[in-house]
């Protein structure tokens, strides 16, 4: 294995080594695949103080945006500015079909819990086809209708037997981009799988990559920033965005509105680039709010960015919400709240899972908190609950949760409606196109939904 892949994992795995907080009685608790343990009785107190205060929610209605019919699912989040919206689905959440489609790392190379390294990027949906990417570096595209495999293809570079943390892919004109964490980029035809061209980067991806405006835009596992001409692979520009620091096994991918490139990094800080040339136009950040996590040195932008109607929706594990402009970068608003996955942003109302397993609304004008509910909690209590989304669909908020069960929350009123079962052990948001619901386990599993 490569150093790089080991002393990323490494680093992740200290960072998630202890510390207590009132909602996760330790930062190990992100880690959604630890076996259960058995507890000892008695009260539980922080180590280190948690000044992430209760939001007090106003029990408002949330202003939704209506449901608008999606073709394709061409981005991690959507599209290139990570902004779906509320997607059109009148489904009730029947499992229509079910198949591996992801190869996972072997069972405890990591140290994580025994459960080795999962999958981790969110999967896209293109042409009638649903395109996974998994941690040895293959790429798959399967049918949405059936689930069929068409076609797989390796990226793991000859001789390489491991597996690697980061990466994930794209679409757009035909072609499918991956991102690797080989350090690698391909543009790969979507009819045939067939390679049409393969970039080297200096250090392994750390995400999947933005395409939009005839370029391809990869984040290093250093920060690094790279341009690449869509047709060609030629590199158009390259920056350095923060210095390297520890970061999460996060899935962050860059948002591009208009001329403006948005970057999550693992420092916490969320740059806005040129995309013509990569010049930096401003920079704000999600981490030093109040979070455990942040104490600990981890405030990583682990959810990617969402650009919407002039303004950038941020957050991340550090502890902080913000709202900014995307023309300048000023501060809108923000609120002491932290998430590890991408918020969305319908109508009013910006809607994400917070660290605590909170499903919370905010008003978009303010960050007024409109509504929030605690998911619902694992049987096995011993296990901590970890929930990932979430996806709006049909007016309704969908998560996935590490016990192999999907609950929707009404987006409107912040009530919990069906919990139904995923079929998998899940820590990657939903996706949803031309009607059909889509849900990559951990353990590369993929269904699909009605």
């Amino acid at each position: 294995m490569r150093r790089s892949a080991i002393l990323f994992l490494s680093i992740a795995a200290v960072g998630l080594a202890g510390c207590g907080s009132d909602g996760i009685d330790s930062v190990g608790d992100l880690n959604p695949f630890k076996p259960a343990e058995t507890r000892l009785p008695g009260e539980r107190r922080a180590v280190l103080p948690n000044g992430d205060p209760t939001l007090t929610a106003t029990n408002r209605t949330a202003p939704v945006g209506a449901a608008s019919a999606l073709g394709d699912w061409t981005q991690p989040g959507g599209n290139a500015s990570n902004d779906p919206g509320n997607v059109a689905f009148s489904g009730g959440g029947s499992r229509i079909w079910s198949v591996r489609a992801g190869q996972p790392g072997s069972a405890g190379s990591f140290g994580f819990g025994g459960s080795g390294l999962r999958v981790s990027a969110r999967p896209i949906i293109a042409g009638g086809q649903v395109i996974v990417y998994d941690p040895a570096g293959n790429v798959s595209a399967h049918s949405l209708s059936s689930g069929g495999r068409a076609w797989s293809t390796s990226l793991r570079p000859t001789g390489e037997d491991a597996v690697a943390a980061g990466g994930g892919v794209a679409a757009a004109g035909g072609r499918i981009f991956a991102a690797t964490g080989f350090s690698t980029v391909a543009a790969l035809d979507q009819a045939s799988g067939a390679t049409l061209w393969t970039a080297q980067l200096d250090s392994p991806a750390r995400t999947a990559p933005a395409v939009a405006g005839g370029k391809v835009y990869v984040v290093t596992r250093t920060n690094g920033v790279i341009a690449l001409d869509q047709a060609s692979g030629a590199v158009a520009w390259t920056v350095e965005t923060a210095a390297s620091s520890a970061g999460l096994l996060a899935s962050a991918s860059p948002a591009v509105a208009g001329d403006t490139v948005v970057v999550p990094t693992s420092s916490g800080d969320i740059v806005g680039l040129s995309a013509a040339d990569g010049a930096q136009k401003w920079i704000f950040t999600v981490a030093g709010g109040s979070r455990t996590m942040a104490v600990a040195g981890l405030g990583d932008a682990s959810a990617s960015p969402v650009v919407h109607d002039g303004v950038v929706y941020a957050t991340g594990v550090g502890g902080r919400m913000v709202a900014a402009r995307l023309a300048t970068g000023e501060t809108i608003w923000e609120q002491p709240i932290g998430s590890a996955h991408t918020p969305v942003v319908s109508g009013g109302a910006v809607f994400l899972v917070d660290l605590d397993g909170r499903a919370v609304a905010f008003d978009r004008s303010n960050g007024t908190v409109l509504w929030q509910v605690a998911l619902p909690r694992p049987a096995d209590a011993r296990r901590a609950s970890t929930w990932a989304g979430p996806l709006l669909a049909g007016g309704r908020l969908w998560f996935v949760a590490n016990d192999g069960n999907m609950t929707t929350v009404d987006a409107a009123t912040g009530q919990i409606g069906s919990t139904i079962s995923s079929g998998t052990a899940g820590a990657i948001a939903p996706v949803s196109a031309s009607g059909t619901l889509v849900v990559l386990g951990a353990d590369g599993t993929l269904s699909g939904f009605n």
